[in-house]
């Protein structure tokens, strides 16, 4: 079976799964126990995947064929660990997952890195890890137990507002927290997969076999990441670790329960604008002024750095609407960043003298005026539209 490591077809691998459990060193023990506390409320769904041929078995609850039960003569049948190779388990109902897709280990380590500064600067507690190939998947654990500390008004409004429904609020919240991760709080200021915004997904497990190495843990804050990938196989003989699970209670709880209820109530005032006046569709019912713009998003952009003229000019915008959107503190970790990437970049204490600066409300007139000047064209993004 092409899922499962064969003894007599490629016994190094099938040695290097199974390891010495005496010593502490075996794969299919500790993703096994691993993946038993995860699963305790017996919710979690497993696959496996053959890396030759892609196939997949059925998705199936734990532990599937992670347990074999073996026969032997005229012996009563017992159970047995298998060498399984690639197994792809289900997200958590209080998990959060970020991974790019970037062509290079590089722009991967890069994008997990701000999306890393942004999470970790609002409290949240990540799990690093580097998948096996040219990614880093970035695991949050949600401590549900934080939301005892809101005030008991915030409290009762989300019961209103769910219908006494924790279900539902812990399904719609922890799908808007994801989302929220995933696009860098509306940014876009790097591309994630968003497919991970679904319950129902599947993840590369840990310590699970992908294209050049098996997952491995490389630390708790991404200043733990490694900058060239941290290969872990058969070859090497170099076993891949496991993160002890940290609980995520950030400190600001309370804000960004505040922001999850403003956003529920835009969208249900959109949905009503949407049911009056069909016309008004494109727009979502939604403010342009409580998003970023596409045409700003456009200088985040790689096209930006391609034109090559206009850094000044762009970082003056960035800097008015990022503070805008995110607020200070997640707008200069985004621009440090962007600015990082430029061919001239800004000192550092340039950019903290331009934050003491008033903040301008800019019209996307301007600033499609500004993107024609150094050759990028929005018009097709903001939809011919500019909006005053």
């Amino acid at each position: 079976m092409a899922f499962i490591a064969s003894y007599e077809k490629d016994f190094e691998e099938w040695d290097y799964i199974l390891g010495n459990y005496y010593k502490d060193m075996s794969i299919a023990v500790d993703r096994y126990y691993y993946l038993y506390d995860l699963d305790y409320k017996n919710s979690l769904k497993i696959a496996l995947r053959d890396p030759i041929s892609e196939k997949w078995t059925k998705w199936v609850e734990f532990p599937g064929l992670l347990w074999e039960i073996r026969t032997q003569g005229f012996g009563s049948p017992t159970g047995g660990l298998t060498a399984a190779i690639d197994v792809h388990r289900s997200v958590l109902n209080n998990e959060i997952i970020i991974e790019s897709d970037y062509p290079t280990y590089e722009e991967n380590y890069d994008a997990a890195k701000l999306i890393g500064k942004i999470i970790e600067e609002k409290g949240f507690q990540p799990l690093y890890y580097y998948s096996g190939n040219k990614s880093i998947h970035i695991h949050v654990f949600f401590d549900w137990s934080c939301l005892k500390k809101l005030d008991p008004m915030i409290q009762d409004q989300l019961r209103l507002m769910f219908k006494n429904s924790k279900l539902r609020f812990k399904r719609e919240f922890i799908g808007w927290l994801r989302t929220k991760m995933i696009t860098c709080w509306d940014t876009n200021a790097k591309k994630f997969d968003t497919d991970l915004i679904r319950a129902t997904h599947l993840i590369r497990c840990e310590l699970s076999k992908n294209k050049k190495g098996y997952k491995t843990f490389l630390g708790y804050t991404y200043r733990d990441m490694s900058f060239v990938p941290y290969i872990c196989n058969e070859k090497n003989r170099i076993y891949p670790k496991l993160g002890k699970i940290r609980l995520s209670s950030p400190p600001g709880i309370r804000e960004l329960i505040e922001e999850f209820i403003e956003d529920i109530r835009v969208k249900k005032k959109s949905e009503i604008v949407k049911k009056r006046n069909r016309a008004l569709s494109d727009w979502g019912g939604i403010n342009s002024s409580e998003k970023l713009r596409e045409c700003v998003k456009a200088i985040l952009s790689d096209d930006f750095k391609k034109a090559g003229d206009g850094p000044q000019r762009g970082m003056f915008i960035l800097l008015n609407e990022l503070r805008r959107v995110l607020g200070d503190a997640q707008a200069r970790i985004v621009i440090n960043d962007w600015n990082a990437k430029m061919d001239f970049p800004l000192k550092e204490q340039e950019i903290g003298y331009r934050f003491k600066l008033k903040n301008y409300s800019l019209s996307c007139d301007y600033i499609h005026r500004f993107l024609k000047e150094v050759g990028i064209d929005v018009s097709k993004k903001c939809k011919g539209k500019v909006y005053k």
